[in-house]
């Protein structure tokens, strides 16, 4: 099944880039691309597009404030924002606003394209894309129901280290209780 997508965003050689890199995945289709909020309204609208990829900064708004107005067009539109910035705070703003998640545009093509697909398929993945490889390996062992000790052995790592990421992922994602945080790595899809 090949997934439409609205591409909107600024600045054109980020638009062209986006759209050379899906145009070359089989189950990937450009139906269109807007410089601006407004254009991409009008175009979505038009188009139906499946997945929606929206600029989280736009001259004439802010992309966040958008999410809400292509969410009300019906349909099964799903939207990933776009953002140089990849804190957790710009993805839980856009996750509250109704959006799936959020790519940081420092993203490997690689990283991009697999959350892409996991937002196709259904998934939600939110801030996912705002942690570290080794943040993403700890949360998906525990994820998985591995203890500090199975996690340590299978990345490699003393378990007072998986210990130590846990603290720092609990303060960062303001979750106060380690089965807070094996939910919150289930709900990114982490499993």
């Amino acid at each position: 099944m090949t997934t439409r997508l609205l591409l909107v965003d600024d600045h054109a050689v980020v638009r062209e880039a986006l759209r050379q890199l899906l145009d070359a995945e089989p189950d990937f289709e450009v139906v269109g691309t807007a410089d601006c909020g407004s254009t991409g309204l009008a175009l979505a609208l038009q188009l139906k597009p499946d997945l929606l990829l929206l600029d989280i900064s736009l001259p004439d708004t802010d992309g966040l404030d958008l999410i809400e107005a292509f969410l009300q067009q019906g349909g099964d539109l799903r939207v990933v924002m776009l953002s140089m910035h990849a804190e957790p705070e710009y993805a839980a703003a856009a996750a509250a606003r109704g959006a799936c998640g959020l790519i940081s545009k420092s993203d490997s093509p690689a990283r991009f394209l697999e959350a892409l697909r996991h937002v196709a398929a259904g998934g939600d993945m939110t801030v996912h894309h705002g942690l570290t490889p080794r943040e993403r390996d700890v949360l998906s062992e525990l994820a998985r129901g591995a203890s500090d000790e199975e996690a340590a052995r299978t990345l490699g790592l003393r378990p007072k280290t998986i210990e130590g990421y846990c603290q720092r992922l609990m303060r960062r994602f303001d979750v106060h209780t380690r089965v807070g945080l094996i939910r919150y790595a289930r709900r990114l899809g982490l499993e």
